[in-house]
């Protein structure tokens, strides 16, 4: 009896289990390749065709050195859907000496389009291009897209663009590290960017590697690093070239202006949307030097410049610009739907918490405004009085002190000369944006003494030991 009523048990669970639902079908089928170029290099490419399009579709091709996906996607990613709606070939390619890609990775941005021989990331997209549209099934267009060094990739393709390359969109492109990019501010040497950033790319072929400090403030491990000789002299030992690169030219040299790729861009040579940021620290030089450049000789079509991508006032921006600006350029340009670009530029303005477009960049009714730091640390509209005798007296000069406030904005009046204010461990004064402010952004100062930064840490410590959760900062 107890045999049976096991048995009967059993068959009433198995009568009341759910059917096992199918596997949902991936969203791409996934195909890997090597794509050779010119000078017999394999460049190791994924291509992802969607499963519920139909018929000859545009190529959407990213070239990037972070890696490409190992797999099919379970599902479209948040940044593709509103292209992935219209449908499109996404197509990811290792740059040249990154993980399966043959060759050897230089991280550099050097073009030379006198020398019919060389290879460059130029010569590498055209030629991958034109692999592309010979063997795989779509409709002749191809488009690119990316953002940073992803960004560079796809504008280094103005250079010498493929005849199938109808479209670009390069977003937060660097052209020129030693003026104004990523590793250089006018000259100024961005120290921990430049060191990390080339440890990431080039210790190991395979991987993206982070530098393994000794200490968990790297703030500090700066400071007792001592001169520049040392990461080299303690750590790298001349095992990444474009660091030693880096050292081994502090000045505007030959080596720097050959990186500057910018200064062959002199026309707009296929339709471009080109992408900056009011407030990127990354690249705030290129996105608007290759606005300049593409617009000394006429242009293909009118282009298109979102500028300001930054989630403020209610607005989910970046969400916007995909679905408003990205998506409908490619669209126009790759399916040959929907309408032409009308304007020149579009941006959002943070101060009056709307989007605006433009038929011209500048505006010509905009005028330029002087900002001047007062020597009281105060920034205004007004400009300072003459310096009293003796010269050179209108001006600060103090060692770093913890509790010392540094330059800013207060306020949202036109003199901006509010002070910082706040209780006695974190000083913060937050100029909010408000519709009336004209486009005049706000500004946010955040400084936080010594005793605050070591509460900070400990609880940062027992965070990664799993201790307790973080406490809020309080007063």
């Amino acid at each position: 009896m107890r045999h049976r009523l096991s048995v009967v048990a059993a068959l009433l669970v198995a009568a009341n289990a759910p059917a096992q639902q199918p596997s949902p079908q991936p969203a791409f089928t996934f195909q890997e390749v090597m794509i050779p170029v010119r000078d017999g290099v394999h460049l190791q490419t994924v291509i992802l065709t969607p499963t519920d399009k139909t018929g000859p579709l545009p190529i959407l091709f990213r070239r990037t050195p972070y890696g490409v996906p190992d797999q099919p996607l379970p599902r479209v990613p948040p940044s593709w859907q509103a292209l992935a709606q219209d449908g499109y070939i996404f197509v990811i390619q290792n740059l040249r000496g990154r993980f399966k890609s043959e060759g050897v990775f230089r991280l550099t941005s050097q073009v030379d389009l006198t020398d019919s021989t060389s290879t460059n990331e130029t010569t590498d997209a055209y030629d991958s291009i034109d692999w592309l549209v010979k063997h795989v099934p779509n409709n002749g267009n191809v488009g690119m897209f990316g953002v940073s060094y992803d960004g560079l990739t796809t504008a280094l393709a103005l250079l010498h663009p493929h005849p199938a390359l109808k479209a670009i969109s390069e977003q937060a492109a660097p052209v020129d590290q030693w003026m104004n990019d990523d590793m250089h501010r006018y000259g100024a040497l961005r120290e921990s960017y430049a060191f990390e950033y080339s440890v990431l790319e080039q210790a190991d072929k395979n991987k993206n590697t982070n530098f393994a400090f000794e200490t968990y403030d790297t703030y500090a491990w700066y400071l007792a690093l001592g001169p520049l000789s040392n990461i080299d002299a303690r750590y790298l030992h001349g095992s990444i070239p474009f660091w030693t690169e880096v050292v081994t030219h502090p000045d505007y040299d030959a080596f720097w202006k050959k990186e500057a790729w910018i200064s062959q861009l002199h026309a707009s040579t296929v339709p471009n949307l080109n992408v900056a940021g009011f407030w990127d620290q990354e690249d705030p030089w290129g996105p608007w030097q290759i606005f300049r450049h593409a617009a000394e000789h006429e242009w293909h079509t009118p282009k298109g410049d979102s500028i300001g991508l930054i989630a403020l006032g209610g607005h989910e921006t970046a969400r916007e610009f995909r679905e408003t600006i990205e998506a409908p350029f490619f669209r126009y340009y790759l399916h040959g739907a929907g309408e032409k670009p009308a304007w020149l530029a579009s941006t959002f303005q943070s101060g009056a918490n709307r989007w605006r477009t433009y038929a011209a960049w500048p505006p010509p009714e905009a005028k330029a405004t002087s900002l001047y730091l007062h020597a009281d640390g105060t920034l205004s509209f007004d400009r300072p009085p003459p310096a009293p005798a003796p010269i050179g007296a209108a001006y600060r000069e103090y060692a770093h002190v913890p509790r010392r406030r540094l330059a800013h904005l207060g306020g949202t009046g036109p003199a901006l000369r509010g002070r910082a204010a706040g209780r006695p461990h974190v000083r913060e004064r937050a100029a909010r944006a408000r519709p009336h402010d004209h486009g005049r952004g706000g500004c946010r100062l955040v400084r936080i003494d010594l005793r605050q930064r070591r509460r900070l840490r400990r609880q940062a410590d027992r965070r990664l030991s799993g201790e307790r959760a973080a406490e809020p900062l309080g007063p």
